[in-house]
């Protein structure tokens, strides 16, 4: 059942793309910060990472239009991806991006306004001919990467909003902050390892199922795991990390 309406919502916001592209835009942001502008994607952006906090990457696989582009795609090219390699790829475009934010932001004498309609004065992102070239061309984009890479292979490689997920999750942890997670129940596997097979994450579920939970940030509670355990040993709940040092916490959702 809960597959079910993850699906639906995905797909209503894939069909929403088009109105809501310039809110997960990672242009628009540098098209605000040039005039020292706040714009509405930047925000959305900070919303995420208060997201993260406490519900972890739940955004990615229950609300994000690229997950239904994803799910579509694993009946193309269903294999496990290189996440560490992957994730290398992610930062460094996501740290170019961000230096290159700031660095508009001082140009342009720090911060002057806040507009959450900057370049989308009507409401609608995508609402000329130019912006429907630029829409087909990231849609384009997302699905090829994908079905070249496998598994969500556009979010593990280009995907500008995780990090700011990933940061929510990490400040969480360090502050211990009850979080939604995947549990994990090591008495009642049977090692048939269908969770992993069925991950949309490439994660190693069985293996990871051992420490009590899902804590590696890369999971975004889809649920996949939890509706293929014939003998109920996933389940959804809010728990406190057991990690202790820093340096833990780090390597858990992939920051080192």
């Amino acid at each position: 059942m809960k597959r079910k309406v993850r699906r639906i919502i995905t797909l209503v916001t894939l069909l929403l793309f088009p109105v809501i592209l310039n809110y997960l835009s990672p242009y628009v942001p540098i098209s605000g910060a040039m005039e020292g502008v706040v714009t509405g994607s930047l925000l959305l952006f900070g919303l995420l990472f208060l997201s993260g906090i406490f519900f972890g990457r739940a955004w990615c696989g229950w609300v994000c239009p690229v997950a239904a582009l994803s799910d579509f795609c694993q009946g193309i090219n269903n294999k496990n991806v290189n996440v560490r390699a992957l994730r290398i790829i992610r930062y460094s475009i996501f740290s170019v991006w961000a230096v290159f934010i700031i660095a508009m932001f001082v140009l342009a004498g720090g911060i002057k306004a806040i507009d959450p309609l900057h370049l989308t004065e009507t409401g609608v992102s995508v609402d000329g001919p130019l912006k429907y070239i630029i829409y087909y061309f990231v849609l384009a984009l997302l699905l090829v990467l994908t079905i070249v890479i496998g598994k969500r292979g556009a979010c593990h490689a280009v995907c500008w909003m995780s990090p700011f997920l990933t940061a929510g999750i990490f400040f969480g942890r360090l502050l211990h902050i009850p979080q939604l997670r995947i549990r994990a129940d090591a008495s009642k596997c049977i090692g048939c390892k269908t969770c992993s097979a069925k991950c949309p994450m490439s994660i190693d579920v069985n293996n990871r199922l051992k420490e009590g939970c899902i804590q590696t940030a890369d999971c975004v509670l889809c649920g996949e795991c939890v509706e293929g355990c014939r003998k109920n040993a996933l389940s959804y709940g809010i728990m406190k990390c057991n990690l202790n040092r820093k340096s833990d916490a780090a390597k858990d959702i992939g920051l080192s």
